[in-house]
């Protein structure tokens, strides 16, 4: 025995069975008991055995009877055919036992491979998963009692070993209970013809029994160690041979989809089906999937391994005509891994999670696989022919499940498929990274489901309007509600104690998520503002129209956003954008079919409406690339039913789940793609009945198409509800259960712009003033004096920080505004002019020509620069320090500029007498006035400075840029980036040194860390920036309109605008004092 010399090869989990008339399995195990020598007085106590004789008190042992290959042979035989009827099969598919004798290092045989022959491939291939499963090693098959259920008790079939493995003839030796290795082969081709086919070629075969790690084809910047460039995504899709498969049996799959041929399937069948296609086991069948071992049972999942054997051989045979291989090799399927395969089943030790579908027994095996075909040709013939497709998969049903041994097949009808090409995932080489420095980055981003993959799913309520809003209004209320006035809401916290990491903006009424209510206010008008004497209600009121809008027709309310958006007026456009919402009828977009994305129809009486007119709470959420929300359904007792959606930017796959088991289990899951600009209305079932999330994932694949996504905001209007009224000891909260009925809370609504946190609606607001009388400031009133914290952290701040390099890289240059230095030109002779907002000073040469200036600036470092011009250098290289206009002065005029006449002051409060300058100019000091009030103020004090008669000249930026120009505006406020070099900010550092507050970086804080990015974390608001090694500082802008600037001459009374012009991006205004 064992001597033949035929070459066999491993037959992997992943190929097709082989093309051979029989089957082969390759046992590998301890077929020979092991002897142990007994020490003491142990082996006085062990009988001997006959064939053993003591010869000077040393054992000496003949060889055993369980040593023989023919004892081997038949014992094996006899055990394996009864332990292959116990596992549901046939003993006539054992054909053969050839035990394979292996010389050990102490020179005698031992017997550690078994070869068994099996009729068919598809016999070898059950009889591994049976053995593997069952964890049966030699005690097991050579020193155990095999009883099958043939008899009347079917109680007593199983195993039982014997005398705990010891060797039936009475030897030392005992049988071990380790698993034997167990592995499918088929006879091959010589070594040499094997390796030349199978190894030389290996882009045709994958070697190893372990599936490889896959990954799809994408750019993903957040991977550093995998990433892939556009070249090489491009590269690798033309060279792979794999093939991703999504959507093929899983959740989705219906009773429909399952058909038996020749006879009637019932129910139960299905529904068992149905389990083990979804990754479920049918651990309650005990009589018919597992043998009784010792006494227990040993689940050995036969229905399920049969099952996906069929289902592989099914899906190969679809695949087979796309396979153009010399050889037809046939197709490798990499299905995903069984967790409980070859280990005892122990679903005891399998604690269930929120959900029991989740947990790791029940995770899906057929609902995505890979596919290895042997070309990228083959591989793209496949994506390209079966994309969208649905398969017939034929295959034959288990004997243990119909419990009849009648054999029969089924047909399974997949869902539509969806392919991508998909590559073995390995490190590139060079990107080994050091972990211990390394930054931590987002983790890889988790498998985009395809939207097309629930297409036929339809939810009641559910309805996705594209294109609701404009690009133009997109593009502006995206530049308002992510500026600098945007309100976002403080810290929030969940109901776990942590906080909500994405930014939120509440108005009208604030959702709080730390209880998962509305925070009703009091709107009363009383000092309390707050509502209880807490701050956390009180939110920014809802932006309402300035006009009569229960008058307005729909046209009206449409030509009004409109006119709105042109006058880039971001907070009446949203007040704008929310009212048409109001009156939006939804069952007037609605046609049979609707949409085409899955979405149920309305089934609503004919002439009836479906608008939402009472919305009185907003919420806004940012959500960045990677970020989403957890599975809910919005609070019932919190909101009415009709919760509408806006989609700013970037598109996102929303998933909705059936929360409320109506018995239905047809619609239990659905993926609805919410492109930009679009409106997504939840009410009825998509309301109550089915829970909405959105996954944190870096793309979504909508209908087959990869979207990467992209910075979201999405406004959610809602009908926030009075408070319930409940009895005592009522635990879970519902609508009925509430003594009196919910109304909507009023809406909490004011024209007063911009919004803001302690901001009273136009009710409570008149309500106060009536109570508080003509004669008593309004609570809310605040001097245009105190500066906003937008200013003061965008504009005073900023420039504090950048002072330095504003001189070196601005003043020092000479570049002056062609207006301004017409404006001053203009002026007599030795006219005193006041320069407002002045800076570092680089008007102060032109100026001097000819007259005398004073300057006022809001940041002192800027003015230092100005006031220290003869500090800087002597007077051989002060022409390259201060420009060659100061080399045109004389030494009197030189000496004023050496020691100008500069005060630190605000432009709205100026520290000169009334009517004391013949003239003033403010450049580029206006666009950083974050109020319409402060800027009518800043006019004002011009106004107040300059003579009557004289004349005083403005310009700042305008929203009109020219079409050549790098700057490019869709709103009206912005933050506006500043890149900081960080040499300039260390110079600036440095003059705080001896700032009793000033907070320098520990030697531990700044390790590893560069220049550029220690001195972001020193300034409030910097950002780094890791691409340039830049500081990053964010100004505030404010960009006029055409004719806003003389608008605002106009209500200061005692202005004449003489001149107004546009000048490279910039408006220009000349005004007059006439009294």
């Amino acid at each position: 025995m064992g001597g033949d010399s035929t070459y066999f090869k491993t037959v992997l989990p992943h190929e097709p069975l082989p093309g051979q008339q029989f089957g082969f399995v390759h046992l590998q195990g301890a077929f020979v008991p092991k002897k142990k020598e007994m020490k003491g007085a142990q082996s006085l106590h062990r009988p001997l055995c006959p064939e053993e004789k003591v010869v000077d008190n040393e054992e000496q042992t003949t060889s055993c009877k369980c040593t023989e290959i023919d004892y081997i042979q038949t014992t094996l035989t006899s055990k394996l055919s009864s332990l292959i009827q116990l596992c549901g099969m046939s003993p006539c598919d054992l054909l053969s036992v050839q035990p394979i004798i292996q010389e050990t290092n102490k020179g005698d045989n031992n017997v550690g491979k078994v070869r068994l022959q099996l009729s068919t491939p598809a016999a070898a291939r059950r009889l591994c998963c049976r053995i593997r499963r069952g964890n049966y090693g030699p005690r097991d098959l050579l020193a155990s009692t095999i009883i099958t259920d043939d008899g009347n008790d079917e109680s007593a079939a199983g195993i039982t070993v014997q005398n705990e493995g010891v060797c039936p003839f009475g030897c030392k030796g005992r049988y071990v209970g380790k698993a034997v290795m167990v592995t499918e082969i088929t006879p091959s081709i010589d070594v040499q013809q094997q390796h030349q086919e199978y190894y030389d070629d290996e882009p045709f075969r994958w070697e190893r029994a372990a599936p490889p790690k896959f990954r799809r084809l994408l750019t993903n910047s957040n991977s550093q160690k995998f990433k892939l460039t556009e070249d090489e995504v491009a590269d690798r899709r033309g060279k792979t041979r794999f093939v991703y498969l999504d959507n093929v049996l899983g959740k989705e799959l219906t009773l429909n989809d399952i058909t038996l041929d020749g006879q009637t399937m019932d129910a139960s069948m299905k529904n068992d089906l149905m389990s083990v296609f979804q990754g479920e086991s049918l651990e309650g069948k005990a009589s018919i999937s597992g043998v009784i071992k010792n006494g227990l049972l040993q689940q050995d999942a036969r229905i399920e391994d049969d099952l996906r054997h069929a289902f592989q051989e099914a899906l190969r045979d679809n695949l087979s005509q796309y396979d153009s291989s010399k050889d037809s090799l046939g197709v490798e399927l990499f299905v995903k891994a069984d967790s409980a395969a070859g280990k005892k089943s122990k679903p005891d030790n399998i604690k269930p999670k929120q959900d029991p579908k989740d947990t790791v027994a029940t995770r899906l095996l057929f609902d995505h696989l890979h596919i290895g075909m042997r070309s990228n040709d083959d591989a793209t013939n496949v994506i390209q022919s079966l994309q969208g497709k649905r398969l017939q998969l034929k295959m034959e049903l288990p004997n243990a499940l119909l419990q009849n041994s009648v054999a029969t097949n089924i047909t399974v009808t997949t869902g539509k498929l969806y392919l991508d090409y998909a590559d073995v995932l390995q490190p590139k080489k060079g990107n080994l990274r050091n972990k211990k420095n390394e930054v931590k980055t987002r983790k890889e981003p988790s498998k985009s489901e395809c939207t097309s993959s629930t297409d036929h799913v339809h939810i009641a309520g559910l309805h996705v309007i594209p294109n609701y809003v404009s690009v133009q209004e997109e593009q502006m209320l995206m530049a308002g509600l992510t500026g600098p006035h945007a309100p976002w809401a403080p810290p929030q916290l969940t109901t776990t104690g942590g906080h909500i990491k994405r930014r939120v903006q509440h108005y009208g009424y604030v959702f709080d998520y730390e209880s998962s209510d509305v925070l009703r206010r009091d709107d009363g008008g009383s000092n309390d503002i707050f509502g209880k004497g807490s701050d956390k209600s009180a939110c920014p009121a809802l932006p309402c129209m300035d006009a009569n809008v229960a008058e307005m027709t729909d046209d009206e309310v449409e030509k009004w956003t409109e006119r709105a958006v042109e006058d880039v007026k971001v907070w009446e456009a949203l007040a704008g954008v929310i009212e048409k919402t109001r009156r939006f009828d939804v069952s007037s977009v609605l046609s049979e079919g609707d949409l085409n994305d899955g979405v149920s129809t309305m089934s609503l009486d004919e002439g009836t409406k479906q608008t939402y007119p009472h919305l009185n709470q907003l919420t806004i959420n940012e959500y960045n690339p990677g970020e989403g929300i957890g599975s809910h359904v919005d609070t019932v007792t919190a909101f009415d039913d009709g919760l509408l959606i806006i989609t700013l930017n970037g598109g996102i796959v929303m998933e909705f789940r059936k929360a409320i088991d109506d018995g239905d289990d047809s619609n239990m899951r659905k993926l609805v793609y919410l492109p930009p600009r679009s409106l997504a209305v939840l009410s009825r079932d998509a309301r109550y009945k089915y829970e909405h999330m959105i996954v944190s994932r870096m793309t979504d694949t909508v209908n087959g198409e990869i979207i990467p996504r992209k910075l979201r905001v999405s406004l959610t209007l809602r009908t926030a509800l009075t408070a319930p009224v409940f009895d005592k000891g009522i635990g879970k909260i519902s609508l009925a259960q509430s003594k009196v009925p919910q109304s909507h809370l009023p809406k909490y609504e004011s024209k007063v712009f911009p919004p803001r946190w302690g901001q009273l609606s136009d009710a409570a607001l008149a309500n106060a003033s009536s109570k508080n009388g003509d004669e008593e400031d309004s609570p809310v009133d605040r001097s245009d004096l105190i500066t906003p914290e937008t200013e003061s952290k965008h504009v005073h701040a900023v420039y504090d920080a950048i002072a330095t390099q504003w001189h070196h890289t601005r003043g020092k240059r000479g570049v002056l505004w062609p207006g301004a230095t017409q404006f001053i030109e203009s002026l007599p002779p030795g006219s005193i002019i006041a320069d407002v907002g002045c800076g570092d000073g680089k008007y102060f040469a032109e100026i001097l020509k000819h007259s005398y200036v004073i300057g006022t600036d809001i940041s002192e470092p800027l003015l230092k620069t100005a006031a220290t011009r003869g500090d800087d250098a002597d007077d051989g290289k002060r022409k390259n320090i201060d420009g060659p206009q100061y080399q045109r002065l004389s030494k009197a005029k030189r000496a004023l500029s050496e020691n100008p006449s500069v005060a630190v002051a605000d432009c709205l409060h100026i520290p000169l007498r009334s009517n004391s300058c013949d003239a003033a100019i403010s450049i580029a000091v206006m666009h950083h006035l974050s109020t319409e009030a402060r800027r009518i103020r800043c006019l004002a004090e011009l106004k107040r400075i300059v003579k009557v008669g004289g004349r005083f000249n403005v310009q700042a930026w305008a929203l009109e840029q020219e079409t050549d120009s790098k700057r490019k505006f869709h709103g009206t406020d912005l933050l506006v980036p500043f890149n900081a070099q960080p040499k300039y900010l260390q110079t600036q550092a440095k003059s705080s040194e001896n700032d009793d507050n000033s907070q320098q970086p520990s030697s531990a804080e700044s390790k590893g860390k560069g220049v550029a990015q220690m001195m972001a974390e020193q300034y409030d608001g910097a950002e780094f920036d890791s691409k340039k090694n830049l500081v990053v500082f964010q100004r505030y802008c404010h960009m006029y309109r055409k004719g806003e600037l003389e608008s605002l001459c106009q209500r200061v009374p005692g202005l004449e605008v003489l001149e107004s012009a546009y000048e490279k991006g910039n408006w220009v205004i000349t005004c007059r004092v006439c009294e």
